[in-house]
């Protein structure tokens, strides 16, 4: 894979990075979610350094909700094959 120099501007602050060509729409996507995050907590009279902390922290919190639905989603599917199994054991009796 090629490599590829990118800045990232994030909360007043220029990032550079060397990264893969492929993920760059990636780290682009990261950059605008940070910094839209960011400006939700501008209109609180806080440090910079506390908005960053605060836009973290929803960040997290999304990450967690959505890998806590995916496991729901896998424990369902796991119910349905044990459903399917007690399913083919009672028809067999």
């Amino acid at each position: 894979m090629s490599k590829l120099s990118i800045t990232l501007k994030i909360a007043g602050g220029s990032y550079p990075f060397t990264i893969d060509s492929a993920e760059e729409e990636l780290y682009r996507k990261a950059e605008r979610q940070v910094n839209e995050q960011i400006a939700k907590f501008n209109k609180i009279n806080l440090p910079q350094k506390d908005h960053l902390a605060m836009a973290a922290l929803a960040i997290s919190m999304e990450n967690l909700r959505l890998k806590q639905s995916r496991s729901l989603g896998e424990d369902i599917d796991r119910l349905g094959e044990l459903e399917n199994t007690i399913d083919k054991y009672l028809g067999e009796l």
